[in-house]
């Protein structure tokens, strides 16, 4: 678990110093390039809209108190979720970019236990609150590229 913890950390801090940069120059783009094949850049893509759809999912849920379906929605993305981009593709992403998917589905994990055990929704949008740090953190140090094409031969 503190690996994950240093690893927000170091996303968190990498962020806040692209979002600095960002500013100073709103012309360039400083992310790291992750360049993929099409189909596994749709399937990193693809978890990373299902991160977004349970995180509606819980907000939902939150307004309404209902912490049963919090805890659906986030046990749903958590550990068990992990294991759905083939291992040559997780291969190709950087360690942190890996630590930081790997904190998302861990957090879910204990947010999904913790709605069941403590049942606050304060608690519960806390828990989102740090969950959303690491997608931004992320977000903020990396971009998903295709491979260009190879020339057609003539």
């Amino acid at each position: 678990m503190k690996l994950h913890s240093k690893a927000v950390w170091f996303g968190l801090a990498a962020s806040l110093a692209m979002a600095g940069a960002v500013a100073a120059d709103i012309g360039t783009d400083d992310r790291v390039k992750i360049v993929l094949k099409p189909d596994e850049r749709h399937l990193v893509l693809l978890e990373m809209r299902s991160f977004l759809n349970v995180v509606q999912t819980i907000t939902d849920a939150l307004t309404r108190e209902d912490m049963q379906a919090v805890a659906e929605a986030a046990r749903s993305m958590g550990s068990g979720a992990a294991n759905q981009i083939p291992p040559q593709t997780v291969a190709k992403l950087p360690e942190t970019f890996q630590m930081l998917a790997g904190t998302v589905h861990t957090t879910f994990d204990v947010m999904a236990l913790d709605a069941d055990s403590v049942g606050d929704p304060v608690h519960t949008q806390r828990q989102m609150g740090r969950l959303l740090q690491t997608c931004n953190a992320c977000h903020g140090i990396y971009q998903v590229e295709t491979e260009p094409f190879p020339p057609l031969k003539r």
